[in-house]
């Protein structure tokens, strides 16, 4: 019979009794900050969880793609007819780029939003979302097209594909570094240059890019702009949706060409590398574990303050002081 009582009041947690607990105004309000904190920490953890976070990661590029386009939007002010494009690498290809670029005889002018003669934006890692959003492939309306020549300006666009190995591709005038039957007075040279579009594989319109909005202007007739370009592939990574795109950045030189081929050059090379870049999330089981390792740090926490402030009180105003607002234990005596 004393088996089954001793069983029945048996507490394998025992609870601290009534009458060893007092309650108190500053226990009390100390209670109700760590409740608000504590879910203010749950709602932000819970916001994380759902957001995910981003992965940035920097590989070695595997990819085997051997050809890939140059997208280009630009004016000249220069005749069409007067302008010779090629593209040339290491491998030695060379091909004409004009037979697959736009070339349209137009008057030069630069809009208002354009950066003239200002340092070319060095450009910065597009965000995921942004990506996601800007993400509309396009493709330039017109085909191989050459129409007015002999227009003051001459407005190329187009994509030319290229091999994925250090080159560059370059717009000069007739006669000038390559034979041709006939050769552009000096006097009829003009590099002046506005810049619309310059990116590297898909043509993506929406996306900036450290050249685009970009013009550059000068008084001589020969002159010689070269831009040197890394371009470092760049992968984009949401919800199963694969993204890939180019970023570069960009150095400028440019002074008379005096002694050398007078002209616009872009010179390209590729990084053997690539950015990978991912909307990543744990895993929930792990997310529940942070949560509670979050909730019971903040309760350890909480007790440690409350104790340590309330034993500063007790020595510098008194056990009085330290002592208002606080319950009377009760007691059998």
């Amino acid at each position: 019979m004393d088996y089954h009582r001793s069983i029945r009041v048996f507490d394998a947690f025992p609870k601290t009794e009534p009458v060893n607990t007092v309650r108190s105004t500053k226990g009390s309000y100390s209670t109700i900050l760590m409740g608000f904190f504590i879910l203010f920490l749950i709602w932000v953890e819970i916001g994380g969880y759902v957001d995910g976070y981003i992965d940035r990661q920097f590989m070695l590029d595997r990819n085997i793609q051997r050809v890939l386009n140059i997208n280009l939007d630009m004016l000249v002010a220069t005749p069409c007819n007067y302008l010779h494009t090629n593209v040339k690498d290491i491998t030695q290809d060379r091909f004409l780029a004009q037979e697959q670029l736009n070339f349209e005889g137009v008057n030069f002018f630069i809009p208002d939003y354009f950066r003239v003669n200002g340092d070319e934006s060095q450009g910065s890692t597009l965000d995921l979302d942004e990506v996601l959003r800007e993400s509309a492939l396009a493709e330039f309306r017109e085909k191989k097209s050459f129409t007015g020549g002999d227009a003051p300006a001459c407005h190329i666009f187009g994509s030319i594909p290229v091999n994925k190995v250090h080159g560059f591709f370059h717009i000069t005038g007739k006669g000038y570094g390559y034979r041709d039957r006939s050769i552009v007075p000096k006097e009829a040279l003009n590099l002046t240059h506005v810049i619309s579009e310059f990116s590297f594989g898909e043509f993506y319109p929406y996306m900036n890019n450290p050249l685009d909005f970009t013009a550059r202007t000068t008084n001589e007739h020969i002159h010689i702009f070269n831009y040197y370009l890394d371009v470092v592939p760049t992968e984009y990574k949401k919800l199963g949706i694969v993204i890939d795109t180019t970023q570069y950045s960009m150095t400028l030189t440019e002074n008379p060409g005096l002694r050398n081929v007078p002209g616009i050059f872009f010179n390209y090379q590729f990084e053997p590398i690539i950015l990978s870049i991912e909307e990543k999330r744990i895993s929930f089981v792990r997310f529940l574990v942070r949560l509670v390792t979050i909730c019971g740090g903040i309760m350890l926490i909480a007790k440690w303050i409350f104790r340590t402030v309330d034993k500063l009180i007790r020595v510098v105003f008194g056990k009085q002081v330290a002592n208002r607002g606080r319950e009377k234990a009760s007691s059998l005596l």
